[in-house]
């Protein structure tokens, strides 16, 4: 995403060329990236959910000149979109993000780049730690963000959510992609074989 630099390969979005080598440019380029330790990397959790949601698209609402901050619109931002990913919240610019549960925070992190309107979300673990209904939600959203056209890369561990979510199945291993399966070929001994090649178990990367 930017903040670690990659030995090899390049990025397209839409045909072009595009540079990741800072989170500005990746954000620039709406690349989103929802990161697997929501607590650590994905939320501020003492702030509050609506802050917390409008963290990468605040300079939307912001003068260039004045660097005054309509809060207004800052505020009805994230409204929308916590209605849109039907955040089970109090008042979200009062609540702290520490008070929601691990669905509801995980959805506060997805809504966060929503407001940046992303063409690309990476989603790592997406539903780790969260509970059966949470994972149900947060695959909905993400069939919703593919449906309007947004490319989803889901990295997961879970076989099973990669098959029932995903398209095409890239299997990686030690930074190499050492299997695809494309969603005929889906066989979930298949995968496993060709992610246990190298001797350990590795996460299995699929595109939405």
């Amino acid at each position: 995403f930017g903040l670690d630099q990659f030995d090899a390969g390049e990025i397209y979005v839409e045909g072009k060329r595009r540079t990741a080598n800072s989170i500005r440019n990746s954000i620039k380029n709406r690349i989103a990236f929802v990161t697997e330790n929501r607590r650590e990397e994905g939320l501020l959790m003492n702030v509050s959910i609506a802050d917390n949601t409008t963290l990468v698209s605040l300079p939307q609402f912001a003068n260039d000149l004045t660097l005054y901050v309509n809060q207004q619109a800052l505020s009805d931002a994230a409204q929308q979109a916590s209605q849109i990913l039907q955040l089970k919240s109090g008042d979200i610019t009062t609540q702290a993000a520490k008070a929601l549960s691990g669905g509801n925070q995980q959805k506060v992190v997805i809504a966060k780049w929503l407001l940046n309107e992303p063409m690309i979300f990476i989603m790592d673990e997406p539903t780790r730690g969260v509970d059966v209904g949470a994972k149900y939600e947060i695959y909905t959203i993400i069939d919703q963000l593919a449906a309007i056209g947004s490319g989803v890369l889901f990295i997961s561990s879970e076989i099973e959510e990669l098959i029932g979510m995903c398209d095409r199945i890239l299997v990686m291993s030690q930074g190499e992609v050492v299997g695809e399966f494309t969603r005929s070929e889906f066989d979930e001994e298949r995968i496993l074989r060709a992610a246990f090649r190298e001797g350990e178990e590795k996460p299995h990367a699929a595109v939405k």
